[in-house]
């Protein structure tokens, strides 16, 4: 994405942040917003873009909960690239064409994989995601315990010398009830899938498929490869884990996801999985609200401690990272199982592994998937430089004073106390 169409997307996002504080009304918000940026660019596409930044495509009343479909073309920002555009390029899923041999982009929602890298490929961003800034900021005023969740990828997201607990602290100073680490979900599917793999080891499965942490991998996997799709996990994801154990226990909980992924976007909205989180924000937008409440975490004095997760936990953040903990504690649980891991980077190795899977001709028993180069690190919602963000997450994971999630006693605790309550599988995505 061009440098001036990222700023306006940002500045757009600020705006909002700083209207939602003010305003009840989503309705008074966008008309606020409209006046302030009207005059950088035409009427029509600056509805466009601060309809889908207040959570909407559609015309009419803004809606207080934002549903599907999550990612759409401005038609008035593309600027018709002549031969392959990038968001072309991108994606392996061949979810976007061109309407009638012109350039414009059309996006088919039933092969989108949700992935969002169409959104940053695109030079004018001309393909957007809708946002929830003005709904997580109205969740906050009417609720009073909101949980933040923050995906295992936030080490390092807001600068090198902003701590990961300078960043729990600058959320609650934006009226957040509780911050946790996601990577506590991750340690709980962790010993899910080590336990899963054995399982299916010893009633003779030639694979297991994993990266229950990534949407479109597991939706690419079960969806588009039905021959292999009963090798996927059941799983529910690290996102999911955690926030249905704090509504299980605080049942006057909210909880909002925070990470780099559009892709989570449509996850917490499936039909059997929006029970666990109401809003999810990514990285960049909440870089917006923070610049909105004039919230400078690397100025915080206050650090409140983050010691929820494992170093395992802690690495889902990054490519190969799942493979590890998870082989780390199936060799825990059973010293000798031959473990034979894969990893995809990026869609287009993920689909080069699931061919060669439906071909035979795959030396691997375990195979991890993430849509985005480098991990979750690489996300389209990013801040910072995914080789950069990947060195911090190191360097966090390495703080923790747990290096295995099997042996992290909160999150078998919390697995025990509501074993029978919270569910951490699921067969749709």
């Amino acid at each position: 994405m061009k440098e001036d169409k990222l700023k306006l997307r940002r500045k757009i996002y600020r705006l909002v942040a700083e209207h939602a504080r003010t305003l009840d009304s989503l309705e008074d918000v966008y008309n606020a917003v409209i006046d302030s940026v009207g005059e950088d660019i035409n009427r029509e596409e600056a509805e466009y873009r601060v309809r889908a930044a207040l959570g909407t495509f559609e015309e009419g009343e803004i809606p207080e909960e934002v549903d599907f479909p999550f990612i759409s073309v401005i038609e008035k920002a593309c600027r018709e690239h002549p031969g392959e555009c990038a968001c072309n390029q991108v994606c392996e899923c061949k979810a976007i064409s061109k309407s009638g041999g012109k350039g414009k982009p059309v996006l088919d929602i039933d092969k989108c994989l949700s992935c969002g890298l169409c959104i940053i490929a695109c030079p004018e961003g001309a393909i957007t995601d809708k946002a929830e800034i003005a709904q997580t900021i109205n969740l906050i005023k009417k609720h009073k315990r909101v949980y933040a969740i923050l995906a295992p990828a936030f080490s390092g997201q807001f600068g090198p010398e902003v701590s990961e607990e300078q960043i729990k602290s600058a959320l609650l100073m934006l009226g957040f009830y509780d911050v946790m680490e996601v990577a506590l979900g991750a340690d709980m599917i962790t010993i899910k899938e080590a336990e899963e793999f054995l399982k299916r080891m010893d009633r003779g499965d030639d694979f297991m498929i994993t990266s229950c942490c990534c949407p479109p991998f597991v939706r690419m996997a079960k969806g588009f490869r039905p021959k292999i799709s009963g090798m996927v996990s059941d799983s529910v994801s690290p996102m999911v884990a955690v926030a249905r154990f704090i509504k299980a226990e605080d049942e006057n909980a909210k909880v909002v996801f925070i990470g780099p992924c559009v892709a989570k976007k449509t996850e917490a909205k499936l039909t059997d999985l929006k029970d666990a989180v109401d809003c999810v924000l990514t990285f960049e937008e909440l870089a917006a609200i923070f610049e909105a409440y004039k919230l400078e975490p690397g100025a915080i004095e206050v650090k409140m401690p983050v010691a929820d997760a494992s170093h395992d936990g802690r690495i889902y953040a990054h490519i190969g990272g799942v493979s590890k903990a998870i082989s780390t504690s199936i060799k825990n649980l059973n010293p000798n199982i031959n473990v034979k891991m894969r990893h995809g980077n990026g869609i287009r190795e993920c689909k080069q592994i699931l061919d060669a899977i439906e071909q035979g001709n795959l030396e691997a028993n375990f195979v991890e998937g993430m849509a985005c180069i480098g991990g979750c690190v690489g996300g389209p919602g990013k801040l910072k430089d995914p080789k950069t963000s990947a060195k911090a997450v190191d360097i966090f994971a390495e703080k923790s004073k747990v290096k295995e999630a099997v042996l992290n006693t909160a999150a078998q605790i919390l697995a025990e106390k509501y074993k029978d309550k919270v569910e951490l599988s699921s067969h749709k995505m």
